[in-house]
C-alpha cells in the first residue's frame, strides 16, 4: 500500500481542507448582517459548487496520476478510459468530415493507440468545467469505470440545488431560494466530498489489490 499513500493522502487532505473552509464559510455568514439582495445564500451556493466540482476534479486528476505511474496500458486498465487517448484522432476524423481516408488513417492509428500508456491520457476527458450535474458525473464515471449507483439519491438534489442554483446565479439571475437552509446545504455538500473521496479512494486500492494478485 505504501506505493499509494501519497495518493491516498492527496484526496483526503483536499477533502478535509475543503471541509474546513465549508464549516468556515458557515460560521462566518451565521454571525453577518442579512442582506435585502441575499447575498449570503447566494455566495453558499456558489462557494459550495466551486468546491463540489474543484474536489471531484482534484479526485480524478490524483486517479489519473497514479494511473500514469503504473506503466501499463490504458486498454487494460479499463476499455473506456480510451476516451482519453482517442480524442485527438476522433477530433481529426470530425475535421475531415469523416472522409474514407480520414476513416482509414484512424483504423491506421488505432494500433498505436491501443498500445498506449496514460501518459496520452487527456484528463480533460474525466474532468468538469463548470457543469458537474448528474450527467455529467454520470458520463464521467462510466469513462473511469465507476458505478453511480451510491449518488443516485442525491440525483435531484445535484441538479436543482447544488447545480442549477449555481447557474442562476453566475448569470445573474435571482433563484427561489427561500426553500435553502444554509446549515444543511453546507453539510450536503461536505456529504458529497465524503463520497467523492470514497469512491476514488477506493478506486486506488483496487488497483494495488489487482496488481498484488
Amino acid at each position: 500500500m505504501l506505493e499509494d499513500s501519497p495518493y491516498l493522502e492527496d484526496i483526503d487532505a483536499g477533502r478535509l481542507r475543503r471541509a474546513k473552509e465549508l464549516s468556515e464559510i458557515k460560521s462566518q455568514l451565521a454571525v453577518g448582517e442579512s442582506s435585502p439582495y441575499g447575498i449570503q445564500s447566494k455566495a453558499v451556493i456558489v462557494l459550495t459548487y466551486a468546491h463540489w466540482e474543484g474536489f471531484y476534479n482534484e479526485c480524478a486528476r490524483a486517479y489519473i496520476e497514479r494511473l500514469k505511474s503504473d506503466k501499463k496500458k490504458v486498454g487494460d486498465v479499463s476499455w473506456s478510459l480510451l476516451a482519453g487517448v482517442l480524442r485527438p484522432e476522433l477530433q481529426r476524423l470530425r475535421d475531415r468530415n469523416n472522409s474514407s481516408d480520414a476513416e482509414l488513417e484512424f483504423v491506421d492509428r488505432l494500433r498505436d493507440v491501443l498500445a498506449c500508456d496514460f501518459a496520452r491520457f487527456d484528463v480533460a476527458v474525466v474532468s468538469s468545467r463548470s457543469n458537474l450535474d448528474f450527467d455529467k458525473l454520470r458520463h464521467n464515471f462510466r469513462v473511469l469505470g465507476f458505478d453511480i449507483e451510491r449518488f443516485q439519491k442525491w440525483r435531484l438534489r445535484i441538479d436543482k440545488e447544488l447545480v442549477g442554483w449555481r447557474h442562476s446565479v453566475a448569470h445573474g439571475d435571482n433563484p427561489d431560494l427561500s426553500s435553502l437552509d444554509m446549515d444543511k446545504h453546507v453539510a450536503f455538500t461536505q456529504e458529497l466530498l465524503l463520497a467523492l473521496a470514497d469512491v476514488f479512494q477506493e478506486a486506488v486500492e483496487q488497483l494495488h489489490v489487482a496488481e498484488g494478485s
